[in-house]
């Protein structure tokens, strides 16, 4: 991993703040820089990192990693922050949803990585590896893609070590966020989100999301920021006060995804952040001439994350999920 700065910023590896660009040492991810903000405090102290543009259309996240980089000061600060605004740069101004465009893999879902992988898995293996070497945490920023609008949650992931669970639980917590989903230790058996594949070398991973259309809003926005925040408090990377919390960060302890059982236009009846019962009607998918084709229903008790908001629904492609309560909470 090479770190080039620009001219005006302090030397690698110096107090300051260091800006630049990232290039990392495998080949199969040559021809690519990643932008990189590096803010290191007078004394040492952990390291956070924290990405964005995972998915280039989640703008409130990306957003959020500029404006993070002028909020932390060396002379007021322990350890470092490290920030790359964009992970998915193949995609960048080609607005792909979900995907990177060189391999149609959602970069999402392939942590841990393997470093002789694709271009998706071999950069999830470098940020894990290489730029997340040595981090004490590690946050993601998503939320809101051209299609979606979400409610504002956190993810963790669950695994079969109580102590690394409470300290993901303690830190997803540090978002303002309507609920916080504690994903099933199951998922740690094959590829994942970063909280998977961080968690699987019993290391500490989130993800924030908050957003909706691919739309800059305000709201969504300070949600990453102030969570991000509130992480480096918590680490003592900052000695301010943690920010007052507005929502009831819900545990939840399971991600149920609910696919189009045809093709169709779905209009909804329920919106992201309402609590729902069992076999609840959640919405309806019709045809052009508005003949019902299909009723979409809760598959469970308990809370919707998000839902896709253009209407037009191929079968099988998913169209909401649900979130349920941990039976502790």
């Amino acid at each position: 991993m090479q770190l080039s700065a620009s001219k005006d910023s302090c030397l690698i590896g110096q107090p300051g703040i260091c800006r630049g660009h990232l290039t990392f040492d495998n080949p199969r991810l040559a021809g690519y820089t990643w932008p990189i903000c590096e803010i290191r405090g007078i004394e040492p102290g952990p390291k956070l990192c924290v990405s964005a543009g995972v998915h280039v259309n989640e703008v409130a996240g990306i957003e959020a990693a500029v404006r993070l980089q002028k909020l932390f000061e060396p002379s007021k600060m322990k350890g470092t922050v490290s920030i790359i605004p964009l992970i998915n740069q193949p995609a960048l101004f080609r607005y792909t949803e979900y995907v990177c465009p060189l391999d149609d893999k959602n970069i999402n879902y392939t942590f841990p990585g393997k470093s002789d992988g694709s271009f998706s898995e071999a950069l999830s293996y470098a940020i894990m590896n290489e730029w997340c070497a040595d981090a004490d945490c590690y946050i993601d920023m998503h939320g809101g893609d051209l299609r979606e609008r979400v409610s504002k949650f956190t993810i963790y992931q669950r695994t079969s070590n109580p102590q690394l669970d409470e300290t993901s639980r303690q830190m997803a917590e540090c978002f303002d966020a309507e609920f916080v989903m504690g994903l099933p230790p199951e998922l740690m058996t094959k590829p994942g989100r970063p909280p998977t594949g961080f968690a699987k070398h019993n290391r500490v991973a989130l993800m924030s999301e908050a957003g909706s259309n691919g739309l800059l809003e305000e709201d969504a926005i300070a949600f990453h920021v102030d969570g991000v925040l509130n992480i480096a408090r918590k680490l003592g990377i900052l000695d301010t006060s943690i920010s007052t919390f507005r929502n009831a960060r819900i545990l939840c302890d399971n991600y149920l995804w609910v696919k189009s059982p045809v093709s169709g236009e779905y209009h909804a009846a329920v919106e992201p952040g309402q609590r729902i019962e069992k076999n609840q009607k959640l919405g309806t998918v019709r045809n052009f001439f508005g003949e019902h084709l299909a009723e979409i229903t809760a598959p469970a008790a308990g809370f919707l994350l998000w839902h896709m908001t253009h209407p037009s629904i191929p079968e099988g492609s998913p169209i909401l999920a649900v979130a349920v309560e941990a039976k502790s909470a």
